[in-house]
């Protein structure tokens, strides 16, 4: 059984959702954090806490669900410009999310959850697509061999 859909690498996919969950939740807590117990107003508390998970995001990205294209390139210029890439590649994200959501639920009528679910969902797409061409460049071969490991967890 390979692990590919359409050409995606879903093992890879997989371990990126698992990292922007984590994100969510990171996202949240800081949030929280800093919303009410230090009291910051809202924006400064979103963007502060949206940052902090996007270089949760990142370190985990980068040490976990790439992993070998990161060993490969351990030079601390070379993280930095994944870690810029990243960034960038999160900020246009949260566009496109803000943009979904205003369109499905002005245009449309979808209910405002759903709505940012559907917009999570694309976004997501786009934020492993993008990282996975421009930024961490993982090869084929490197594919296959994430694949069949997951493959023999899924199995035992």
């Amino acid at each position: 059984m390979k692990l590919y859909l359409s050409g995606l690498p879903v093992a890879l996919f997989i371990r990126f959702a698992v990292v922007g969950l984590g994100g969510v939740a990171v996202d949240l807590g800081v949030f929280a954090l800093l919303h009410k117990p230090l009291g910051l107003t809202l924006t400064p508390s979103s963007v502060l806490s949206t940052e902090v998970a996007i270089i949760n995001n990142f370190l985990w990205n980068d040490v976990w669900t790439f992993s070998d294209v990161s060993q490969a390139q351990q030079l601390i210029s070379q993280r930095l410009q994944r870690f810029f890439k990243f960034n960038l590649i999160c900020f246009f994200g949260l566009i496109l999310n803000s943009l979904i959501v205003n369109w499905l639920f002005y245009r449309f009528g979808v209910n405002e959850y759903i709505a940012k679910l559907v917009a999570i969902a694309c976004v997501t797409l786009w934020n492993f697509w993008l990282n996975l061409k421009l930024n961490w460049q993982v090869r084929q071969g490197n594919i296959e061999k994430l694949s069949s490991s997951l493959e023999d967890v899924l199995k035992a």
